[in-house]
């Protein structure tokens, strides 16, 4: 990370410090001077900081005056002063409201998502997770103090602080999340006055989290959602259509075919976006090792592999389907991703089966000569094809690699594959 990246995380950190902290030393939880001198300090840092990143960004310079005229760092500017050293010289005491005023610091706990969009490689999850994860415990925490500062409503004060917090805090969540219990209630109208709004809030705050969670377990799982999606509008269809319940069985295997192998997605429909190099670079990671166990291409320098890579184009096939036939112009070269294809002669007499990583049909490519041999999937079969044109259209480039095919052309016009 940048320099200002650990200089943000520093701004965040000292934001929840004195959102956790502060509150509890405004509602009389008594805390060791130095340990509030250190604290104090700690958010004078972090002020510090904040004015160094305000002029940081965008283009600000401190030499200018009216760079300074901004109540964001006027708050900064304030939050630097060492507040409880101020209360213990001028006031003689750790119990003064001037301490609300490093309650500005928090506001940049709101630059939590700014920060995380600076890194492109965080998981989506993770954009939603972290900023719920630190709003949410400290929105709780600081409507636990209120209602302690407020009397703590029938539970009253106790002796034992730490065990009126849990008790705030107890509130605070089933308060927060509508249940309200009624174990804990308000008895004087600020109380109550609070308590209402607490409940108001409450109301968007759940439905806010709700929301968020049942998005991110959607999202855990998106692929089965989508599948889901499309099987419910092909059944839909096929019903309104009144298809055969054989045909409808034969359409609900190929898509848990399409389930079981490729979650449900086509390769080439996530891929269209990006551009035709990154496409590229993504395919021949993907399909290299195909091509390198066909002769065609071992001599072949990489650059030419992945343009070749971005003129594979997807294709299924059911079992039973053929694939092309004896007699018919070879057009294309074909690439097994998974599934098995049985090579038939003339009489359909079986000739070969081929499996996953298998190429066949090659002569294509380099001879005009029909299909001597029919290919038939045995399963659902997913292959990848270079049509011929697309692959005569890449090679004008490369004349080395088009004088190595013209001669391995002629050495193999009597050749018998398919």
């Amino acid at each position: 990370m940048s320099k200002t990246q650990w200089l943000r995380i520093v701004s965040i950190g000292a934001a929840l410090l004195v959102g956790f902290w502060l509150p509890l030393r405004l509602i009389q939880f008594r805390i060791p001077l130095p340990i509030d001198v250190v604290m104090d300090l700690l958010i004078s840092v972090a002020s510090a900081v904040n004015i160094y990143l305000f002029f940081n960004e965008k283009d600000r310079s401190w030499r200018r005056p009216r760079d300074w005229l901004s109540p964001g760092l006027l708050a900064d500017a304030v939050c630097l002063l060492p507040l409880s050293l101020l209360e213990v010289l001028i006031f003689q005491t750790q119990h003064r409201s001037l301490l609300l005023l490093n309650l500005l610091t928090i506001r940049h706990i709101w630059r939590i998502k700014a920060f995380l969009d600076e890194f492109d490689s965080l998981p989506p999850v993770v954009y939603r997770l972290v900023p719920i994860g630190l709003t949410m415990p400290l929105l709780v925490h600081l409507v636990a103090c209120a209602w302690i500062a407020l009397g703590s409503g029938t539970a009253g004060p106790d002796p034992d602080h730490f065990l009126e917090y849990v008790k705030a805090i107890y509130w605070s969540f089933t308060t927060l999340t509508t249940v309200g219990y009624g174990d804990i209630s308000a008895k004087t109208p600020a109380q109550m006055l609070f308590a209402s709004g607490v409940q108001v809030l409450g109301v968007g705050v759940f439905g806010f989290v709700l929301s968020n969670v049942a998005s991110l377990l959607s999202r855990m799982d998106a692929a089965r959602e989508h599948h889901m999606d499309n099987l419910d509008r092909v059944e839909t269809f096929m019903r309104s259509n009144r298809i055969p319940q054989e045909l409808r069985s034969k359409v609900r295997t190929y898509y848990h075919y399409l389930w079981k192998n490729h979650r449900g997605y086509q390769d080439q429909s996530l891929l269209q976006d990006l551009p035709a190099k990154m496409q590229s670079e993504l395919y021949f990671f993907i399909n290299h090792s195909m091509l390198e166990k066909v002769a065609l291409f071992r001599t072949a320098e990489r650059e030419l592999l992945e343009e070749l890579m971005n003129e594979l184009k997807p294709r299924i096939f059911s079992p039973g389907e053929k694939i092309f036939r004896h007699g018919d112009t070879g057009d294309a070269l074909y690439f097994i991703h998974n599934g098995k294809v049985e090579i038939l002669g003339a009489g359909n007499d079986l000739i070969a089966r081929l499996e996953d990583g298998a190429c066949f049909g090659e002569m294509a490519l380099v001879s005009d000569k029909p299909r001597n041999a029919t290919a038939r999937a045995e399963s659902f079969c997913h292959v990848y094809t270079l049509p011929k044109d697309a692959f005569e259209r890449v090679i004008v480039s490369y004349p080395k690699f088009r004088a190595h095919l013209e001669e391995l052309a002629g050495g193999r016009r009597s050749g018998k594959a398919a």
